[in-house]
């Protein structure tokens, strides 16, 4: 994900990253990233505001929800970490309980890295474009 994110890291500047897994567990924010605005509802840790992509944690098995605003965050559930998830899976009981859970949360984005690879599903259809030129297909536009 971090290629990604490093291509077009639109993604996620001057957006707020809600972390639902993070090197196959929850993320918790250092006492310099509390103090910076990092907050953490339950096992989700929520970014401030992103101006650089160096504040975010990237180690691989991570799932992002990206959103335009601070909300009032509630914990998400994570998927990246169940061998084999994409959302794209057709009849899988995972796959239809993350589209459920992006239709409540409404992120701008959901960034997922695990097994088989990287994906991205966005609301923003020029984005989604851009990011597929840049060679990272298997994305989701919905």
């Amino acid at each position: 994900m971090e290629d990604l994110v490093l291509r077009c890291p639109e993604l996620v500047l001057g957006r707020y990253v809600a972390i639902a897994s993070c090197d196959s567990g929850p993320y918790t924010p250092t006492d310099e990233e509390f103090t910076a605005g990092w907050s953490k509802i339950g096992a989700l840790a929520v970014s401030p505001l992103v101006t650089e992509v160096s504040q975010l944690p990237m180690p691989g098995f991570d799932e992002w929800y990206v959103y335009d605003r601070f909300i009032k965050f509630e914990p998400h559930a994570n998927f990246v970490n169940r061998l084999g998830f994409s959302p794209l899976n057709v009849d899988d009981t995972y796959t239809e309980e993350f589209w459920k859970q992006v239709a409540k949360l409404e992120p701008q984005h959901v960034l997922g890295s695990g097994t088989p690879g990287v994906f991205l599903v966005t609301r923003d259809k020029t984005l989604f474009e851009a990011v597929n030129r840049t060679g990272f297909c298997g994305g989701s536009y919905s």
